[in-house]
């Protein structure tokens, strides 16, 4: 029997999101590409269908040696006010190459596979102005009883459907991002149990910060009551039998460094470790491979586990 008080901050934020059960979220076709070597890696096309007819194009990063013992991860990409890139630059196709991290992943021996969030590469909306665009998305699915944060949990949801039923994928799965990817990590983290651990970078923070700060955020982060229900705190709290990897900068402008501390001492007991660094909102180098490092041991760990 789950612990009903995780059960319960988890079914609050499913249902702050407008979602249903996580497992539900299947894609009812998956459309796979020919396989490319791309120096150590070799990348595939994945394209999930929905029900209702949305596609969510990723691209999966396997190691060239195909043999998969440590499980899988699902990498999410950034925000940075860039539409036109998504996946293509976790995967080091374009854009920073400091957030190729799925890349990294995928040469350690972690099969990675990396979705386009709607909005972005892909799926931009509106090539003319894309913010609008997602602002617009954002308004029509709080209008709908959705939220754009729970699109994203959901794309994300599938991805990792796809992942648990991959044949060629053995082992635990898990999560990493780098900020508008480690706010999404958060929420799945906190919604599917199946993620065993989760890497999360200069994503997380609270409302009340943000309103105090008078700092914009993407509006997926602005989940209706979501504040009144308890802000972030009540998705950490969410989170158990999981492990999660903080990386924060000690100066980044986007996160207020002391609400960060407030909301990595809400997460349970033995489930956060907390990695701060001097810098801004950044995934440095010696962070990522720190990153790499924990995510395989961590995954190795919950293999282990009966």
């Amino acid at each position: 029997m789950g612990n009903r008080v995780v059960d319960a901050a988890r079914s609050k934020v499913l249902s702050l999101l407008g979602l249903d059960p996580i497992r539900s979220y299947v894609a009812a076709k998956v459309v796979r590409g020919p396989r490319l070597r791309q120096g150590d890696v070799l990348r595939e096309r994945i394209e999930l269908w929905t029900d209702a007819g949305d596609m969510v194009p990723c691209l999966l990063l396997n190691p060239i040696d195909d043999d998969h013992h440590v499980g899988a991860v699902v990498a999410v990409h950034q925000h940075a006010a860039n539409y036109a890139l998504g996946k293509s630059e976790l995967a080091g196709l374009g854009g920073d190459p400091r957030m190729a991290f799925a890349v990294e992943l995928a040469e350690s021996g972690v099969p990675t596979l990396v979705p386009d969030l709607l909005g972005f590469e892909e799926r931009q909306r509106d090539a003319v102005d894309p913010q609008l665009a997602e602002d617009r998305d954002a308004q029509d699915l709080m209008a709908g009883g959705s939220t754009l944060q729970g699109v994203h949990t959901r794309d994300i949801a599938m991805a990792t459907s796809w992942l648990e039923a991959c044949d060629e994928v053995q082992g635990p799965l898990g999560i990493v991002g780098h900020s508008l990817g480690g706010q999404v990590g958060l929420f799945n983290l906190a919604c599917d149990p199946r993620l065993r651990a989760g890497v999360l970078s200069c994503g997380i923070g609270t409302l009340e910060s943000f309103e105090r700060e008078g700092i914009s955020h993407n509006p997926a982060w602005f989940v209706p009551n979501l504040r009144k229900a308890g802000d972030a705190h009540l998705v950490a709290q969410a989170i158990e039998d999981q492990r999660v990897l903080i990386v924060a900068g000690q100066e980044d402008p986007l996160f207020p460094f002391q609400d960060v501390q407030g909301l990595v001492s809400s997460f349970r007991e033995g489930v956060a470790d907390f990695v701060p660094f001097e810098g801004g909102h950044a995934f440095p180098s010696v962070q990522r491979r720190h990153a790499v490092s924990w995510l395989k041991s961590r995954l190795a760990e919950a293999r282990s586990i009966p």
